[in-house]
């Protein structure tokens, strides 16, 4: 697949046919980018819904949807059997759209506020370098659609320079565990950032607003900010922690009262969290400190913040980004408002 364009050719083939179903080859990017075409291509949850080859180093959405981690040429024939038999789900799709915000002389005075007293020490390096070389290229979003999740911050950062790296020199690249291992390499360069994580936070640099409520006074000892579709994050990870409804088979899903939902009380969204559901039309916020971008691979959760229908990120600083598989760096003064956009159905893989 190279463009939209021979994404809807291939889907034209088999126009004609019944209950086709799609394999989609590739890494969440890839994953994402064929999905968002589905919804815009057909009408409302009527895409012939698609399951996964996972290609990529996290596969994210693959491991959510039972697919694997990571792909086995010795199993692609099972895989291709298990297809039709796969069970059809609900998958949301959200929006990001970006925006300059006006600058004025209050705004670093806000961020000032939330520094501690380790004032002597500097602002972690992905602020500082923000205009490193290595940037150039990654100022906008490959596309503005996400399926699994955002992330902004120190492990955004980590995937940038991983991401940068690898654009530079793609032939080092050749192989999950050597993607692996150099991605650990460029973990070290934010030591300093990990050590010190008690001198630095999140809050002076980004303003939260979830559901029009200002949450920024809940990032305040957190280093990464995450918003989560779907339950897995960081190559399998499970930050939001607790149960999803998505790993037991769905039931119909009864929009009718929708439109009073959208007007729900927005302290009642915050502050009762309810079971995930990537089907939901709400989004799961959720903040990281250094101790717990560690602790959530073997198992713990992060700093739950909120289940909302809309985000907005304003940004009084540069700060990296990673959308499904994808990083970038966004520019100082720079608001991101999040909302959902649209559904697209998918295959679970209940037989794995």
């Amino acid at each position: 697949l190279e463009n939209d364009s021979t994404i809807t050719r291939a889907l034209n083939i088999y126009a004609s046919l019944t209950n086709t179903r799609i394999c989609i080859c590739g890494g969440d990017g890839t994953v994402g980018w064929v999905l968002s075409h589905l919804v815009d291509t057909f009408p409302a949850l009527q895409n012939p819904p698609a399951s996964i080859l996972p290609l990529g180093t996290g596969n994210d959405l693959s491991r959510v949807l039972c697919w694997g981690y990571q792909y086995a040429s010795e199993q692609l024939l099972k895989t291709l059997l298990q297809i039709p038999q796969a069970h059809p789900m609900v998958l949301d799709r959200w929006k990001i759209h970006i925006e300059t915000l006006d600058t004025n002389s209050s705004n670093d005075e806000s961020l000032n506020r939330h520094r501690s007293f380790f004032s002597f020490i500097d602002h972690p390096k992905f602020i500082q370098n923000a205009d490193q070389p290595i940037y150039e290229n990654h100022h906008t979003p490959i596309n503005m659609f996400f399926f699994n999740y955002i992330s902004f911050g120190l492990d955004a950062a980590v995937v940038l320079d991983f991401h940068a790296r690898r654009t530079r020199d793609p032939s080092k690249f050749t192989s999950p565990l050597k993607n692996k291992l150099i991605f650990i390499k460029e973990s070290r360069k934010y030591f300093n950032e990990f050590a010190f994580g008690v001198a630095w936070n999140l809050s002076s640099y980004i303003r939260l607003i979830c559901d029009d409520q200002d949450m920024t006074e809940s990032i305040r000892h957190c280093h990464s900010l995450v918003l989560l579709n779907t339950r897995g994050f960081g190559a399998g990870t499970h930050p939001w922690g607790g149960t999803s409804v998505n790993t037991v088979p769905s039931q119909t899903i009864d929009h009718s009262d929708d439109e009073s939902s959208n007007h729900e009380v927005a302290h009642s969204i915050i502050n009762h969290f309810e079971a995930q559901n990537f089907g939901d039309e709400k989004i799961e916020v959720l903040g990281l400190n250094t101790m717990q971008m560690a602790l959530i691979h073997i198992g713990f959760r992060g700093t739950r913040i909120a289940q909302c229908r809309q985000v907005r990120i304003e940004l009084n600083h540069p700060m990296p980004a990673h959308m499904d598989g994808e990083a970038f760096y966004l520019a100082r003064s720079t608001a991101i408002n999040i909302t959902h956009a649209g559904q697209v159905m998918v295959l679970r893989n209940d037989n794995r």
